[in-house]
């Protein structure tokens, strides 16, 4: 009986004595917080090491943190009781969540984090664990401990050497890794000669920066991903140049923890890149010829056209020297906006087709020219220039042929609203590629667009087969003359959104508009709905006509008001960083810009320039996948 009470006795002592005699803590819970469970072992190796391995089990929904967790969340911390004096962390690779705008690193239903302490054969080991946890809401949970660390246990060896295998390596994945800084992004170059699947990025934050989604692509053997850089608030981001960057880069179960110090910008090349440079000159020639038959040209090229009927006698030397200096008008131009595009890029400045028109100085400029050139056309002013000067001018080519070097200078200005096939193409990779290529592609623009003004130079008798003059030239000067002054008042009605915030939205459009965003395309993709993205600008003439003759339409309509569409809508009127690094990212350099998602088109679809009804719907049907 006595021995009965000994051993009972013996066994209550036992249950009652600190988990400090005990090599694990067992699995702790909280009252607080019954979505987490917590596990701390210890072990002595072989090699004298003291092992700490840190287990954690989240209910299905839930999630903690890496050690940089992001915008939100805390990372898990241990605050130690002597004689633990210092811990090395290994982190396993995280994951990214992203939810309501936020991206944020870590970890859900479980994960094992060792622990290697500086500490020789400690005979405890005690501290509190602090623990964020977060579903709908957040829990920051405290665990105290006591373990008394095991020696040499081959369960906790498998057990630790198991969790070391998820912890990133210092090589073995990228050949080179290179950072660059610039406006707001921050830009990873990383090569690996076996290429990549699925790769994905995970970065240390500094205290002043926030970064955002990573948006990868992949060329090859080359990664690129871009992070969006602000202050943590609607601020930007600090200059990261000379910094160090420490990141994580995983692939197809292989992972490598990397440090690179951040450059000056790297320019991340465009998806149309990898087109022979004569196929992009040919789009170019292309697009700056269909450039002519936009409305925001048609007026001066109809202009032009008939001032060849005041020709005295039809001269087709006078005629010739008329479209010539047009021609020169137009080339001018374009490598004028060549320069302007190269200094852009040299300050640092963000770039693109039509982005003067962001400019309310520019805007009013172009209102007042145009005014002058439909008053003129009305016949309400007539300018006369003195006989010396008429003279000065015929003895140096021509009458009036600076004149006509102004019309095709005008010309190339209306044009730079419109977008048209193949022109968007040519000008996304000219913006991204070298200066030389750059200025190559925008010389071949202005020679796509001045063919017709250069075809009638070199066939004056081509435009003398318009009818003789009579009556109708002055219904065809009152029908141009109202064309300008149409495209002054078009232009004035773009002045008040520089002044004041104004609502565009379209009176005869039902569709419930969200605001463009990448983290409003990762929701909608969560949700398997189908996305409907428009960006779009009030100076852009080819959106109206897209909102026209398409977006507008009936059934068009009633697709984009589907329960499983979402409509996003970006304004790019006025300067955007967010927009403009939008377009950027898709090798876009100019509006419009139409792109689909869905289950069906999980990586996005980009739509023609010029919209078509058949095109929208039928790619909002595909976009729907294998249901």
């Amino acid at each position: 009986m006595l021995s009965l009470f000994r051993q009972t006795l013996f066994c209550l002592l036992l249950l009652w004595l600190p988990a400090s005699w005990a090599a694990q803590s067992g699995w702790l819970q909280s009252a607080d917080n019954n979505h987490a469970s917590v596990r701390l072992r210890a072990d002595i190796s072989p090699q004298g090491e003291t092992q700490v391995l840190l287990d954690i089990k989240l209910e299905d929904g839930w999630k903690t943190y890496w050690r940089s967790p992001g915008d939100g969340g805390v990372a898990p911390v241990i605050s130690w009781h002597e004689p633990v004096k210092k811990a090395q962390w290994f982190w396993p690779v995280p994951q990214r969540f992203d939810v309501g705008g936020i991206t944020t690193q870590g970890y859900q239903h479980q994960v094992s984090i060792p622990i290697k302490l500086a500490e020789k054969d400690p005979t405890k080991i005690a501290g509190v664990l602090t623990l964020s946890t977060c579903k709908d809401v957040c829990l920051l949970t405290d665990f105290p401990f006591e373990i008394k660390p095991s020696q040499s246990d081959a369960t906790f060896a498998h057990d630790f050497a198991q969790a070391m295998g998820k912890v990133p390596l210092p090589n073995g994945l990228t050949d080179n890794l290179k950072a660059g800084y610039h406006h707001a992004a921050l830009v990873v170059q990383a090569t690996r000669a076996a290429g990549w699947e699925k790769p994905q990025l995970y970065l240390d934050m500094p205290e002043d920066a926030s970064f955002g989604k990573p948006q990868t692509r992949v060329d090859g053997e080359t990664l690129w991903a871009t992070i969006p850089v602000s202050d943590g608030w609607d601020g930007a981001g600090p200059d990261l140049r000379g910094r160090h960057l420490s990141l994580v880069i995983a692939d197809n179960g292989v992972a490598q923890q990397s440090s690179v110090t951040i450059d000056d910008a790297l320019t991340v090349p465009d998806a149309g890149d990898d087109l022979p440079l004569w196929q992009v000159l040919l789009f170019a020639l292309l697009g700056g010829f269909i450039l002519n038959l936009m409305p925001c040209v048609l007026p001066v090229l109809g202009m032009k056209l008939g001032s060849v009927l005041l020709v005295e006698k039809q001269d087709q030397r006078r005629i010739r020297q008329q479209f010539l200096a047009s021609f020169i008008g137009i080339l001018v131009s374009f490598m004028a906006l060549a320069l302007l595009m190269t200094v852009l890029r040299l300050t640092h400045q963000a770039v693109g087709w039509g982005i003067q028109f962001q400019n309310v100085w520019f805007i009013g400029f172009m209102v007042l020219v145009m005014l002058v050139f439909s008053a003129n056309l009305f016949g309400l002013f007539e300018i006369r220039l003195s006989s010396k000067v008429t003279t000065r001018l015929a003895t140096q080519g021509g009458s009036g042929l600076s004149g006509h070097f102004w019309q095709g200078v005008l010309a190339t200005l209306l044009a730079t609203p419109c977008s048209a096939p193949f022109l968007g193409t040519a000008v996304a990779i000219a913006l991204g590629a070298s200066l030389p290529t750059l200025w190559g592609i925008f010389f071949a623009l202005g020679v796509g667009m001045s063919l017709p003004w250069l075809l009638i130079a070199l066939r004056p008798s081509l435009a003398l087969r318009l009818p003789k003059p009579g009556r109708w030239m002055l219904w065809l000067r009152r029908i141009l003359a109202v064309m300008m002054l149409g495209s002054a008042l078009w232009l004035a009605t773009l002045l008040p959104v520089h002044f004041s915030s104004v609502a565009n939205t379209a009176p005869d459009e039902h569709i419930a508009w969200q605001p463009l965003s990448e983290q409003a395309i990762a929701d909608a993709l969560a949700q398997n709905k189908r996305l409907f993205i428009d960006v779009t600008a009030d100076w852009c003439i080819t959106c109206k006509i897209n909102k026209l003759n398409v977006i507008s339409r009936d059934d068009v309509q009633a697709a984009l008001q589907a329960s499983d569409v979402v409509a996003l809508r970006g304004d790019w009127t006025l300067p955007s960083k967010e927009i403009t690094e939008f377009l950027r990212q898709r090798g876009q350099a100019g509006v419009p810009f139409n792109q689909i998602y869905g289950p069906g088109y999980p990586d996005g679809k980009p739509l023609p320039t010029l919209l078509t009804r058949d095109g929208v719907l039928n790619s909002l049907t595909a976009a729907k996948g294998n249901e």
